[in-house]
């Protein structure tokens, strides 16, 4: 019987969980929550058509947060009157934007509140109630792991119990004494008392090993700061954005006033559908122009010097001068023909004089021929003199901005050699690529959106009737010119056509990636709490989208701050 009892004593002691001391955890608590609790604040939500309203209680002063149900926009200037059941009547005061406190010494004790709040903002007049659970401290729980209830409850427990029954049954067998029944006890005794011991010995060895695996396979808890089963959780609860398990986010009323988030509610409307190409800044023809040498030359300086780029300069304005250069081969043969001219002109000379001392004997046809022989010598002469000492005007074409210059004072240049470039930046185009089989006619509206976001409105001009690369080349105009457009940036073109697409109109910041890169927008289900819904958007302006799945109407929906709310993690 002793063996018995140290057997089922070492079994009480076994089976109950091992508490390590604070430092040396290495396991994991099943019975725990996978999160940190911080301690919650105490709030109450209550929220109309035009009104939403959030109070949270922090020590004796309970803060109050009112906005407006359509737009999540902060109310100033409201009135709000805070009754309940034996809670006298107190005026808040407002002390942020949209945010107004109340003091009472009722917050500071435990309870259940009804709160009543009369509301008066402008011609908006309405009435709010709620219930404010404030919460004592926390009586201690005691851990769930250390109930003999919750090991029993182990399917691992009875199955390993059923095995020591067995073996126990086997060995009561397997070393019972070897004598029968009625035989004398002197005969048997030495030899079956020993087999007996040994086998009770074995047996309770045996018992002890299986309670000894019993209650290895119980928890094992430790003290705080050693825990290395499972990573540190993430606290929950508190006044702090959050993401919940569910996917939503938790984004308390004071982080959506530093976010500035906005809502709107949606409605189901009809509009243009939109098809998005990708385009190309380009100059009008018309307000560009290319200054080119006409011929080989030397670059030299103007009165002003030499134009640059950035400049702007009007039509026909001095932009450098050209001096032009002879070869060695053509200068030989100049110097040749100036001689003879030279030589030509001496002789009308010396025969026009000669012809005027006898003007009374010579016909005045014959003086009057010899006088145009000898303008015509002396224009020849003109035009041989040495082309050094002529220099050519290299002039605007348009008016504008130089974008390009290519010279230098002293530089030599070759004839056609494009030495500046001038287009008018308030004046420009867009080629977008479209498909092949595009309609001209059923472009109605066409935007164009930069780098930066922003939508420039264009009209539609013309579009190539030769395809490019199996794409046509369609030319739209600039209405609205941006300083953030430049000559040769890509930009998007977004075409509106006849048909028309049903959904909901967004603005475009109100669409954001998920991590998988859907697109989604996300969605004020309560006064603190924001689901993502993924749905399918095609393009109208660029500063809107149309949502055409996922999303119903009288969703209120994000407007503003939407990226900020995406990364809440």
């Amino acid at each position: 019987m002793h063996w018995l009892f140290a057997v089922i004593l070492w079994a009480f002691t076994l089976a109950h969980p091992v508490l390590a001391g604070p430092g040396h955890d290495h396991g994991h608590d099943h019975g725990a929550q996978s999160e940190i609790a911080a301690p919650e604040i105490p709030r109450l939500q209550s929220s109309s058509s035009d009104l939403e309203l959030v109070a949270t209680a922090e020590g004796h002063t309970l803060t109050i947060y009112l906005d407006r149900f359509a737009t999540n926009e902060p109310v100033e200037g409201a009135t709000i009157e805070v009754s309940g059941d034996s809670i006298p009547t107190v005026t808040a005061s407002p002390v942020g934007e949209g945010v107004y406190e109340i003091e009472g010494e009722w917050l500071d004790h435990p309870g259940t509140y009804a709160l009543i709040f009369m509301v008066s903002a402008g011609d908006t007049m309405d009435l709010l109630n709620g219930t404010l659970d404030i919460l004592g401290p926390e009586a201690p729980k005691q851990d769930a792991a250390n109930s003999w209830s919750d090991l029993l409850a182990q399917p691992m427990v009875w199955a390993i119990g059923g095995l020591a029954a067995l073996f126990g049954f086997f060995f009561s067998f397997a070393f019972r004494p070897a004598r029968l029944p009625g035989e004398p006890a002197a005969s048997a005794v030495p030899h079956s008392d020993t087999v007996a011991k040994q086998g009770s010995k074995a047996a309770a060895a045996v018992l002890v090993a299986i309670v000894s695996v019993l209650a290895q396979a119980s928890d094992v808890h430790a003290g705080p700061g050693h825990d290395h089963g499972e990573p540190a959780a993430t606290p929950t609860g508190g006044n702090a954005p959050r993401k919940l398990p569910d996917g939503t986010v938790f984004v308390p009323k004071n982080s959506q006033r530093l976010l500035r988030v906005r809502t709107t509610v949606t409605e189901i409307t009809d509009a243009a559908e939109g098809r998005e190409l990708i385009g190309v800044v380009i100059s009008e023809p018309s307000a560009s122009g290319h200054v080119q040498a006409p011929m080989d030359g030397q670059i030299e300086l103007t009165d002003r010097g030499i134009a640059f780029v950035g400049q702007r300069v009007g039509r026909g304005e001095v932009l450098a001068m050209l001096s032009p250069t002879i070869p060695v081969a053509d200068r030989g043969s100049l110097q040749q023909l100036t001689a003879e001219v030279e030589g030509k002109l001496r002789i009308a000379e010396q025969k026009l004089a000669r012809l005027t001392r006898i003007a009374g004997v010579v016909a005045q046809r014959e003086i009057e021929d010899t006088q145009t022989e000898l303008e015509a010598l002396r224009e020849q002469q003109r035009v041989l003199a040495p082309k050094s000492a002529e220099k050519l005007k290299l002039t605007a074409p348009v008016a504008g901005v130089i974008s390009i210059a290519n010279v230098k004072a002293g530089q030599v240049v070759s004839a056609r050699d494009t030495l500046f470039e001038i287009v008018d930046p308030q004046r420009l185009w867009v080629e977008a690529i479209g498909i092949g089989g595009h309609d001209e006619m059923k472009i109605q509206a066409a935007y164009a959106i930069d780098a930066e976001g922003h939508s420039i409105a264009l009209s539609y001009v013309g579009r190539s009737p030769t395809l490019r690369q199996q794409s046509l080349p369609i030319l739209f105009k600039v209405e609205d010119t941006h300083e953030a457009l430049t000559i040769g940036s890509t930009l998007r073109v977004i075409m509106q056509g006849e048909k028309e697409a049903r959904g909901i109109v967004l603005p475009q910041a109100a669409v954001v990636r998920a991590l998988n890169g859907m697109a989604q927008v996300w969605v004020k289900v309560a006064p603190e709490k924001f689901e993502p819904i993924t749905v399918t958007t095609i393009a109208l302006d660029g500063s809107r989208v149309l949502v055409s799945k996922g999303l119903d109407a009288e969703s209120r929906v994000v407007v503003e701050g939407s990226e900020l709310i995406n990364q809440i993690r």
